[in-house]
């Protein structure tokens, strides 16, 4: 018999373990980054219940709205190429799906890249870069020297609120309220992007946490004045990914560890973290701890009862702990793909079935799933 020459897939895929009376239950969302767009919902007994097949391949991921439609980001293949990887991680279209694919709205921008969300007033929470203006790009640190884009540029992240209608209403530019003395970046990645953030989302206050990767720091802004309130920065995590708000203000973020300082072998955790005091309050890692690692993307998301839901996004590993860290569910994401041609992320045998993130939902978020009626486009 010929021997499958995909690592991941050849260890097994689909569902891997699953403990009925500690799950938390409910259905599991996720989007294979390599795929051409699908969207799919799985049951705890990782059966798909639902796909969706956007036009456009994934721009990072997908995640369900309060309305039970899919927020869904999108790549513009044919937008501007700012350097090698951004075509990797950049989005550019970001649209709201009816359960059978329909698009309710669409909004794009040509600079968006990694991370979006939906704001409680309606409008949306984007991700962005603008070049630097010389003089701001002198005063990064840290990076690979001589990295930066064509031309000696780097594009410094800025976040924007955006309606529906393509309007910006606000704005906030990392360069303007952050020191890049104080936020270099770790030496090993490139310089031309600067601080490069993954993740924005609001806060209970109406602020918001944007977590940047390539300086391992995460800070919480105030709409008000863009001022930082409170920043999570190198030692804490390294190269994380999703940073996010509990109820209570306490910041739960994956760690991915990648050139964590105070170890020589890598490995990832999920990390608690109270952001007034640094304190970390919650945290799983495997045993032994390099058991679970994945060097980029990922998340994680606090379940109702008090059970994590964790996505090691590099290698399409979605699985459930308890709050002692006993896993009680597994599931192996099985479609594979390739992307990141030319910037060395490619494989010639398919290798990859990552995702950016996964998130868990219970029934009653998804009601239209158990209604009367037919989904033409879905399943």
């Amino acid at each position: 018999m010929t021997v499958d020459q995909n690592t991941l897939r050849r260890r097994g895929v689909g569902l891997r373990a699953h403990d009925p009376e500690r799950s938390f239950g409910g259905y599991t969302l996720y989007t294979p980054i390599a795929g051409p767009g699908e969207v799919f919902l799985v049951d705890i007994e990782g059966n798909v219940v639902h796909t969706w097949n956007p036009p456009h391949p994934p721009g990072r991921h997908a995640r369900l709205l309060p309305n039970g439609n899919l927020f869904y980001q999108g790549k513009d293949t044919g937008g501007p190429t700012l350097f090698p990887i951004w075509d990797v991680y950049h989005g550019g279209i970001l649209q709201e799906l009816a359960p059978d694919g329909a698009v309710v709205r669409e909004v794009r921008h040509p600079f968006h890249h990694h991370d979006a969300s939906v704001l409680r007033n309606g409008n949306l929470l984007v991700l962005g870069v603008e070049p630097l203006a010389p003089a701001a790009a002198a005063r990064v640190r840290g990076g690979i020297p001589g990295s930066e884009a064509a031309g000696g540029v780097i594009h410094g992240d800025v976040v924007y609120e955006l309606t529906w209608d393509g309007e910006v209403v606000w704005r906030w530019a990392a360069i303007e309220h952050l020191d890049p003395e104080q936020v270099p970046l770790d030496r090993h990645f490139a310089r031309e992007h600067w601080p490069m953030a993954n993740t924005v989302g609001e806060l209970a206050g109406g602020g918001v946490v944007v977590g940047f990767r390539s300086a391992s720091t995460t800070v919480a802004v105030d709409r008000a004045d863009g001022s930082v309130r409170w920043r999570i920065g190198p030692g804490t995590h390294s190269q994380q990914h999703y940073p996010h708000e509990l109820p209570g203000g306490n910041i739960l973020v994956f760690d991915n560890g990648t050139y964590r300082d105070t170890t020589s072998v890598p490995y990832s955790r999920v990390l608690e973290i109270d952001p007034r005091t640094g304190e970390e309050v919650w945290s799983y890692e495997d045993n032994p701890p390099q058991n679970f690692y994945s060097p980029y993307m990922s998340s994680a998301q606090r379940l109702p009862g008090g059970n994590t839901f964790i996505a090691e996004g590099s290698f399409g590993r979605l699985f459930e702990v308890t709050p002692d860290g006993d896993v009680v569910w597994e599931y192996v994401v099985p479609e594979f793909g390739s992307f990141g041609r030319g910037v060395g992320l490619e494989s010639s045998r398919g290798a990859q079935n990552s995702v950016f993130r996964a998130y868990r939902y219970a029934a009653e978020e998804i009601p239209w799933l158990s209604a009367p009626g037919p989904v033409p486009f879905g399943q």
